[in-house]
């Protein structure tokens, strides 16, 4: 027996709305699309469109694990990324769009040069696999704490067909070279602030992404302390903060020498991006 796509996705909307998901709509079309293979303009093109009810089932099983505020990135197992597809699991934080505005000022700096990047803190790849595939001549290395998210980046490296070279290192330990590009999205929540954040990024997202300490401030510390001995002679660098940080983490690079700092917004008109230069 045959199902009508438009009422499962109906019916998926209903329960994602009486369990309070925020983006209920959007949720069940993204979940139609990687659980059945429809998209919402499919079925513009084919109002009646219909699966067995065997796909049905397995939509609303999909549906019922997003109901428990499941990231829904951790249901399908990807997320979307400068046009690419990366894995992404417990172990990495989730890809936001705003960190592709980063990407976009690294990639628009390095245009044509030849460029040794170092992505820190790396997480999921996203960062240092995107800049790699969009810049010929970057040679990129990229830096986690965490085994498990080293583990999502090299299999996201393999998918997009990178050469981005990894290194397990608690920041700059393990790091033994220069570079002409800094670039780096730490954590940076303060600690008392993780517990007000919605139940998926909370409870389903890696802590050891999330935690920037008592004022969120710790990682920026140390990479502004240590970065200027690992960029070369006017290396830049450039950092992802919180949109509460960009009076904070210029002044910290302007203590240890970075001139030409440069705040820049998101598409929502927060502070996002710091960029600095070493003389």
């Amino acid at each position: 027996m045959e199902v009508l796509v438009k009422d499962v996705v109906a019916k998926a909307i209903e329960k994602l709305d009486a369990a309070g998901i925020a983006e209920s709509r959007i949720d069940s079309w993204l979940l139609a699309e990687s659980v059945l293979g429809v998209s919402r303009q499919d079925l513009f093109l084919e109002p009646e469109k219909s699966v067995s009810e065997e796909q049905a089932q397995k939509y609303l099983n999909a549906v019922s694990v997003r109901v428990k505020h499941i990231p829904l990135q951790h249901i399908t197992g990807y997320q979307q990324f400068m046009d690419l597809e990366f894995v992404v699991n417990k172990d990495v934080l989730i890809p936001r769009p705003e960190t592709e505005l980063l990407v976009e000022q690294v990639v628009s700096y390095i245009k044509d040069n030849d460029v040794k990047v170092l992505d820190m803190c790396t997480g999921s790849g996203c960062i240092a696999v995107s800049v790699d595939r969009m810049c010929a001549n970057a040679d990129v290395t990229a830096v986690d704490i965490s085994e498990k998210a080293l583990k999502v980046a090299g299999e996201n490296n393999i998918r997009n067909e990178g050469r981005v070279t990894f290194v397990q290192s608690d920041l700059f330990e393990n790091i033994h070279e220069t570079y002409d590009i800094i670039v780096s999205n730490p954590p940076y929540i303060p600690t008392s602030d993780i517990e007000t954040l919605m139940e998926e990024v909370r409870e389903h997202e890696p802590r050891l992404a999330l935690d920037g300490s008592t004022d969120g401030l710790k990682f920026y510390r140390e990479i502004c302390t240590n970065a200027v001995n690992y960029l070369n002679e006017n290396g830049k660098i450039f950092l992802e903060i919180g949109y509460d940080q960009g009076r904070t983490v210029p002044e910290l690079l302007r203590e240890n020498g970075f001139t030409d700092i440069q705040v820049l917004k998101d598409l929502s008109g927060n502070d996002r991006m710091v960029i600095a230069g070493k003389e």
